[in-house]
């Protein structure tokens, strides 16, 4: 008996070997997803959402651009917050800080990670959220509000012709310098209730039509069914957190599967699974410290450490 409808995978472009690099950009779905691939890759090999959440295409592409230019950011991107503390209002608040030269030094480290994560990647994951994007009353764009008052933006909705025209126009750029780098596409299957459920399913459509149109146009572009699989493969609220919007955890882990399925290399698979055994066994925490047998257990993992080290020519940690 079938339960759920499988969604079929287009074949993948690529496949991720363990001597790969990724970068995502895009929503907090992006964010959950570039975890797990992040966790199967040798450190340092994925940066995952440099500038944190990031939901509307126009800023995403915007953010491309930003990636592509080696200018610093604009003074006026920074400000003090109502709270005391100093933000960038194209980051997330992970730079955030409590005086501006410190929010800068931040913004500029986090900011020349993600230029080099995206010079040296292979695959760079964008993971798109709604239609809509925000500016503050004197047209700034902003990618997080950080929790100032609401009547300080405005919210703009774009066309499916506007989100092609800015997408295509932010892979042709890439293209100039990345013309060999792979394009994975996906749309959160986050719900926007507060459009309404059916303005939030517009949106999601207008998300889809567009990156259907850059996929055409881009052979090194490919877009993966998250949303679909969502919608279709795990057809229950049970996939769905408490708030019954975003996807549960469980959701997640079957979607990033189904992304190792379609692109892992056999021997990433093994990288990954012998990786995370020995991580396992580094986090164990003992009973008794000091005794003969975890000495031993110490022992072991050191000399396992070593060997995972001298097959994959990467440690484990």
């Amino acid at each position: 008996m079938q339960l759920s409808t499988p969604v079929a995978l287009p074949t993948a472009p690529f496949q991720l070997d363990p001597d790969r690099h990724v970068l995502t950009l895009g929503s907090c779905f992006a964010q959950h997803i570039g975890q797990h691939i992040a966790d199967a890759l040798p450190a340092g090999h994925a940066l995952v959402n440099p500038f944190g959440p990031l939901y509307a295409p126009r800023v995403i592409a915007h953010h491309l651009g930003v990636l592509l230019d080696s200018q610093p950011l604009p003074d006026a991107t920074y400000f003090e917050g109502r709270e005391g503390l100093w933000h960038n209002r194209w980051f997330s608040t992970h730079v955030s800080a409590g005086d501006a030269a410190t929010c800068q030094a931040h913004t500029a480290a986090a900011l020349a990670r993600a230029r080099e994560s995206l010079r040296r990647a292979d695959v760079l994951v964008l993971t798109l959220g709604t239609d809509r994007h925000y500016r503050l009353h004197d047209g700034r764009l902003v990618a997080n509000c950080h929790k100032q008052p609401a009547a300080d933006f405005t919210e703009h909705p774009d066309t499916v012709d506007d989100l092609t025209v800015l997408l295509l126009e932010a892979v042709g750029r890439l293209r100039t310098q990345r013309p060999d780098l792979h394009i994975v596409w996906t749309v959160s299957p986050y719900r926007y209730a507060k459009y309404g459920l059916h303005a939030s399913q517009l949106s999601k459509a207008r998300l889809l039509l567009a990156v259907d149109a850059v996929c055409a146009a881009d052979e090194r572009s490919v877009y993966f069914p998250a949303y679909e699989i969502v919608l279709d493969e795990l057809r229950d609220y049970r996939f769905y957190a408490r708030d019954l919007l975003h996807p549960s955890d469980t959701a997640v882990e079957f979607i990033a599967e189904r992304f190792a399925d379609w692109c892992f290399s056999p021997a990433l698979c093994r990288f990954s699974a012998e990786r995370a055994r020995l991580m396992r066994a580094r986090n164990h925490r003992p009973l008794h410290p000091e005794s003969d047998e975890h000495r031993a257990f110490r022992a072991k993992l050191r000399e396992e450490v070593e060997l995972f080290t001298e097959k994959w020519g990467f440690s484990p940690f």
